[in-house]
Order: structure tokens, then C-alpha cells, then sequence
């Protein structure tokens, strides 16, 4: 094995670790459970990992007919590719506000079942077991896709349409890169031949890794340090100023606080008055600019805390950024 792919794995490693840290550290503070999610995701993806670095280093002298087309440990791989893919499919469904347990855990109880039932079937050449159960990941990644783009495309409310929009991007990178996930995993398991010798670095390099599954989950990981950033940034007893509206921690109050108001049913005037409390405006302020009484403050902000399930100002503050 080459230097080159060492220091790519030990990296590899090293910011899959590094970012389940940071996001598990920024759920602490934040609450929001998308960063859970993600750092179980890098965990995960910090064990497979370190796994394959080991397989590397422990089979780096034995010759490539005796490893080629071979799934090492293929029970540990289906574990930990259950591991990779819930979390993911848990972060969709937080997204979609879908709570229910049999969306929640039928559909990896299934991706397990099936995965086990390919790990025992007799008669299966190792290359194209290997090929199936690492497919079994691609097809549940795009299965979860899936489920976004109808959710999407289902939508009436103007306003989760363009809470939805927002995330197009992403998962347009997501679904594209599962996709190619499949189709390198399909060249290299069945229509790569056996190499002669350990001696291509491009052949070894793809033995164990995929190019595409590589950018898929540093796309991932670099989510997931951006939404932890953000996170902690927005993590303050009172929200920025809204004098600046190019802040972009204000930008983002204004996109969710309708989608927030929607969920939690509140009325218009509740919603505006949300939004004056969320800048950090006392009910004195809040009825002068309206020009109601201070009671009349009081009684919007009571029904907005019990809407929200919010006890004070800071719980609520609290609330509408972890589910912003």
C-alpha cells in the first residue's frame, strides 16, 4: 500500500472524527436534533473507515487473487452500513416533521432483513455478494430521496414550499451522488477484472473505497459543520439586531419564523408579535409600536407561549431555533 493512500485514509479518519465531535458538542448546545443525526452519521462513518485502514494495512502483502472480489467481515459491514443510513433517513424525516415509528424504523428494520437474508444465501459468488450488499445502501440512500422530492412535490402551502426549496440543492447533490455510488460500485465489483499484482494505485485505491461515496459523505460531514456553525452562532439569549437585514441570522428568522408559526397554528397577529419578541423587543416596546395596551401584549404573548409549549421568553427563543 502507497504512502499516498495512507495519508488519504488517516485524513479520511481523522475529519470524519473531528466533525462528529463538533456536531454532537453543537446538539448539546442547540438541541436541534439534525446534528444528532449527523454526528451518529460520522461516527459511523469514522468506524468504517478506521476498519478499512486496518484491512489495508493488515493485507497489504498478501497477493490481490487472494483479497480481489472478497467482503471482509460482511456482517460488520451490514451493521455499520445501517449504522450510515438511519441516521440519514432520521435527519429526512425530522426535516419532513414525520414522527411516527413505523416511518422511523421499518424502513432499516427491512434494509437489515433483506441485507441478512443475501449474507446467508448459498451459492452466491463473493464478488456479486459483496456488490449486492453494498447496493442494499445505494438503493436505501435513494429510497430516502425519494421520499423527500414526493413530500416536495406533494406540498400545497406556499410557505413549506419554500422551506422545502431550500434544501432542493442538497438533496439534488445527494441523489446524484447516490446514483453514482451504484454505478462505480457496479464497474468495480463486476466488470473490473482481477489485477495481476498489487502495483495500480487507482486499482488498489478502489478495492475498498468509492470515489463517489467519498464526495457524497464529505458533502455530508461539510454539512454538518456548516449547520453546527450556524448553530452555535444562533445560540443566544437574545437574536441579532434586525437593523441589518443582509445578516444572514436574520435572514433566517425571517424564512422560518412562517413555517414555525404555521406549525404551531399561531394567528397572524401572534406570528408578528413572535417576530418582535424574537428581536428581543419587551412588551412595552411591542404594544408602543402596535399601539395596543400592554395587556393586550401580554395575552398574545400567554397563547404564544402555550401554543409553542414554551414556559418563558428564553424557552421559546430556545424552541423556534431549534426547529428553525
Amino acid at each position: 500500500m502507497t504512502v499516498a493512500m495512507y495519508l488519504i485514509a488517516i485524513c479520511l479518519v481523522a475529519v470524519c472524527a473531528s466533525s462528529s465531535f463538533f456536531s454532537l458538542a453543537a446538539y448539546t448546545v442547540s438541541r436541534k436534533r439534525i446534528l444528532a443525526y449527523l454526528g451518529a452519521f460520522s461516527i459511523a462513518y469514522t468506524i468504517e473507515q478506521a476498519f478499512i485502514l486496518y484491512n489495508e494495512y493488515s493485507t497489504q502483502n498478501l497477493p490481490a487473487t487472494e483479497e480481489w472480489g472478497a467482503m471482509e467481515d460482511p456482517l460488520f459491514h451490514i451493521l455499520l452500513g445501517a449504522a450510515l443510513c438511519q441516521p440519514l433517513w432520521l435527519a429526512i424525516l425530522d426535516f419532513a416533521d414525520e414522527g411516527r415509528k413505523q416511518w422511523k424504523h421499518g424502513p432499516i428494520a427491512g434494509f437489515f432483513g433483506v441485507s441478512l437474508f443475501f449474507f446467508v444465501m448459498p451459492n452466491i459468488d463473493d464478488s456479486m455478494r459483496k456488490w449486492i450488499l453494498y447496493s442494499l445502501r445505494q438503493f436505501f440512500l435513494l429510497g430516502a430521496s425519494l421520499y423527500f422530492w414526493l413530500q416536495y412535490l406533494g406540498i400545497d402551502s406556499a410557505v413549506e414550499r419554500t422551506r422545502y426549496r431550500r434544501k432542493v440543492p442538497i438533496m439534488a447533490v445527494f441523489t446524484a451522488l447516490a446514483i453514482l455510488i451504484f454505478l462505480e460500485d457496479t464497474v468495480v465489483m463486476l466488470l473490473v477484472p482481477e489485477p495481476a499484482s498489487h502495483g495500480n494505485f487507482l486499482t488498489e485505491f478502489l478495492y475498498r473505497r468509492n470515489i463517489a461515496e467519498i464526495a457524497l459523505f464529505v458533502c455530508i460531514i461539510g454539512y454538518a459543520v456548516r449547520s453546527s456553525v450556524r448553530a452555535l452562532e444562533l445560540k443566544r439569549d437574545q437574536p441579532p439586531s434586525p437593523a441589518d437585514l443582509t445578516n444572514p441570522h436574520q435572514r433566517q428568522m425571517q424564512e422560518a419564523l412562517p413555517y414555525f408559526a404555521k406549525r404551531h397554528e399561531l394567528s397572524s397577529r401572534e406570528e408578528e408579535i413572535l417576530g418582535y419578541m424574537l428581536d428581543g423587543m419587551s412588551n412595552q416596546q411591542i404594544a408602543q409600536l402596535l399601539q395596543v395596551t400592554v395587556g393586550t401584549v401580554k395575552t398574545h404573548t400567554s397563547h404564544i407561549f402555550k401554543k409553542v409549549g414554551a414556559a418563558n421568553r428564553a424557552d421559546l427563543v430556545q424552541k423556534f431555533w431549534s426547529e428553525s
